[in-house]
C-alpha cells in the first residue's frame, strides 16, 4: 500500500535469512518465542511480540483502531509500516491509519550518520551550540520527505535570518510613523500563501518564503519610515501566528528590565546630542553585553534583544 511493491517480485533472504519453519519465507514474526528474557505467557507459548506487532498495538491502544496520522522515517516504509498495516487491519477489519507522513533522513556530508563513522552530532551538541529557533528554520527549510545534509554554513546562514526576524519583531514593537495605505492585503495575501503552503503536503520550504515576505516588508516600512503603530498591531497578530504555527519563539522581556533599558538609550542619546561620545559609547557596550542591539533611524533609535546563539561568537 505504501511503497508499491509487488509480492512477485520479492526475493525471499534478500533482507534476512530464511526461516524454513514458515509456510511462506515472506511471512512475517506476529510472536516470537523465546526462553531469553523478557517473555511472556501466550496461547501459542512463551516469547515476546514481533517488532512489527509493537507498534500496532501502541498505536490502537493510544490512538484507537482508525487514526488520523501516522509518521517515521522514509526507512521505515517498508517493510515495518507494511506489517503494521497488514496485521492491524486484518485484526480491526478497518483502516489503520488515513494519512502516512514519512520524513527523509538527516545526513554530514551526504552520508547517514552512525557511530561507526564518527559523524554524528547529537541534540544536546546541536541545541547547546545553534538553540532551537535556528535549528527549526533549518530544519524547516526543505521538505520533510526529503534527506537534509546538515551543514553549519547553512546554519550560521540562518542566523542572519532569524536576526531579520528579531528587528522585524521590535520594529513592530517599537513603531509609531504613519500608516501606509495598502498594508491590511497584504498581509492578507502573505497569509493565505502561508496557509496554501502548509496545506499542501506540509510544504514547510514555501510557507517560510511566505513568512520571511512578511518579514522583509515589515522591515522594508520600518526603514523608510512608514510603519504605523494601527500597520504593527495588524501585521504583529499574523507575526506572531506565524512564529506560534511554525514553533519559533522570541524571547519575553519584563517590563522592569525594558525600562532599563530604556533609560539606558535615552541617557546614550543626552550623551551623544551633549557630544559626550566616549561615555555614549561605554553605555553601548554595557547593552552589547545585554545582547541589546541599537537600530538608529533618522529620527529616533530603537532597540532589540538578540538570543545569545553560541555558535555565532
Amino acid at each position: 500500500k505504501l511503497s508499491k511493491k509487488k509480492i512477485d517480485e520479492l526475493q525471499s533472504g534478500a533482507r534476512i535469512q530464511i526461516d524454513e519453519e514458515k509456510k511462506d519465507p515472506l511471512d512475517f514474526a506476529v510472536w516470537k518465542f523465546s526462553d531469553v528474557k523478557p517473555v511472556w505467557d501466550s496461547p501459542w507459548g512463551k516469547g515476546r511480540p514481533g517488532w512489527h506487532i509493537e507498534c500496532s498495538a501502541m498505536s490502537i491502544k493510544y490512538l484507537g483502531e482508525n487514526f488520523e496520522i501516522h509518521g517515521g522515517g522514509r526507512d521505515l516504509i517498508f517493510p515495518h509500516h507494511e506489517n503494521e498495516i497488514a496485521q492491524s487491519e486484518s485484526c480491526t477489519g478497518v483502516q489503520f491509519a488515513k494519512i502516512w507522513m514519512h520524513v527523509g533522513m538527516v545526513t554530514i556530508q551526504g552520508e547517514k550518520m552512525s557511530k561507526s563513522a564518527g559523524n554524528t552530532k547529537s541534540i544536546k551538541y546541536v541545541l547547546e551550540n545553534w538553540g532551537s529557533n535556528i535549528i527549526r528554520l533549518f530544519c524547516l527549510s526543505g521538505h520533510y520527505s526529503k534527506v537534509i545534509d546538515y551543514s553549519e554554513e547553512m546554519l550560521k546562514e540562518n542566523i542572519t535570518k532569524w536576526r531579520q526576524v528579531e528587528t522585524c519583531y521590535y520594529e513592530l514593537i517599537h513603531a509609531c510613523g504613519e500608516n501606509h495605505e495598502g498594508v491590511n492585503a497584504i498581509i492578507k495575501k502573505i497569509g493565505t500563501e502561508f496557509d496554501d503552503s502548509l496545506e499542501n503536503n506540509f510544504n514547510t520550504h514555501l510557507a517560510l518564503l511566505a513568512f520571511f515576505q512578511l518579514v522583509k516588508e515589515t522591515n522594508r516600512l520600518a526603514a523608510a519610515e512608514k510603519l504605523g503603530i494601527e500597520d504593527s498591531l495588524i501585521i504583529k497578530k499574523e507575526f506572531e501566528r506565524m512564529l506560534f504555527v511554525l514553533g519559533l519563539s522570541i524571547p519575553e522581556m519584563t517590563e522592569d528590565k525594558k525600562q532599563e533599558i530604556d533609560d539606558l538609550i535615552s541617557n546614550r542619546e543626552k550623551l551623544r546630542i551633549e557630544k559626550q561620545f566616549d561615555d555614549a559609547d561605554k553605555i553601548r557596550d554595557k547593552l552589547n553585553e545585554m545582547n541589546i542591539e541599537l537600530i538608529d533611524h533618522k529620527e529616533k533609535t530603537i532597540w532589540m534583544k538578540k538570543e545569545n546563539i553560541k555558535s555565532e561568537n
